[in-house]
């Protein structure tokens, strides 16, 4: 015996699931404010700096056949999703004086790889109303090709580090070169900087309060750097403190300040900066860009 649903109608079928929409809509969003990712909304879309994800909409309303009748356009809506894809991309700042768009505007390999960027996205819904509009959900990621295409040119390949039995769960007693016995190694950084208004960037920098760096390009490898970033951003302690990419036993220290100058850059204490410095193991996972950025909702 067949399900009653089955027995719905087209129309029928697109009418409820347009009043399922908002529904659906509602729950995203109250996941989304709840959730511990840092997420900045952009018109038409967003931007997850927590997983690196970019999410948008494109929509379309129907065209009239030669029959006039009314005809769905998801071809429109994708082209519109892709656009919108493509000015996102854009907005995002390499640096907090330079967007990805500034940087791209002088350099055609950049912008066509934007675009293909765009192109190559995935669709994750498609949803038709009875009026046959057509709403699409794309999604890309800016980890990988599109951080290869804009970071930094003088973020260069590390020199693999002589290998020192580097484990995230290392208990005391180990003998990790260059690291004391009965000390647990560090495993990476956590940089709280709640309460600054902080806008994210693809190419965060921390510096002591003397302006010397302590996490630049000197320190990572592109490597890393192009498949993780350079660092990510959560919006919640707790949830930084639990991540993988952390290790079990990270260094945390209190963002102070940004910095005045055009660099933006994220100041911590000198104690602070003195304390990874006597940190031997800060080379291996700076430059595995095991850093995560704790910053306002």
């Amino acid at each position: 015996m067949s399900h009653p649903l089955f027995n719905i109608t087209g129309n029928a079928l697109r009418i409820i699931l347009i009043l399922l929409i908002p529904a659906f809509i509602t729950d995203q969003a109250l996941a989304e404010a709840e959730s511990p990712h840092c997420i900045r909304q952009l018109d038409n879309g967003a931007i997850n700096w927590s997983t690196g994800q970019v999410l948008v909409t494109g929509k379309a309303p129907p065209e009239a056949n030669s029959e006039g009748q009314p005809v769905p356009m998801p071809g429109s809506a994708r082209t519109q999703a892709t656009r919108n894809i493509i000015n996102i991309l854009k907005q995002i700042r390499i640096t907090p004086d330079l967007s990805v768009g500034e940087y791209a505007s002088s350099h055609d390999v950049i912008l066509a790889g934007i675009e293909k960027t765009a192109r190559d996205a995935m669709i994750t819904r498609q949803v038709y109303t009875s009026a046959m509009d057509v709403e699409v959900r794309m999604e890309t990621r800016i980890f990988g090709g599109f951080l290869q295409l804009v970071l930094p040119d003088h973020i260069r390949q590390i020199p693999k580090i002589a290998d020192q039995k580097y484990h995230p769960r290392t208990k005391p007693g180990s003998t990790l070169a260059g690291v004391p016995v009965n000390r647990i190694p560090y495993t990476g950084l956590i940089i709280d900087a709640r309460g600054l208004d902080l806008d994210p960037v693809l190419y965060p920098t921390i510096v002591s309060e003397e302006g010397k760096e302590i996490y630049s390009s000197l320190f990572i490898s592109r490597e890393f750097a192009v498949q993780y970033g350079v660092a990510i951003y959560l919006c919640d302690m707790e949830s930084a403190l639990a991540a993988r990419r952390i290790g079990s036993h990270p260094m945390v220290f209190k963002a102070l300040r940004k910095a005045g100058n055009k660099t933006g850059a994220i100041v911590v204490s000198m104690a602070d900066a003195v304390d990874l410095e006597k940190v031997t193991e800060r080379h291996r996972f700076l430059k595995e860009c095991r850093v995560i950025i704790v910053a306002d909702q």
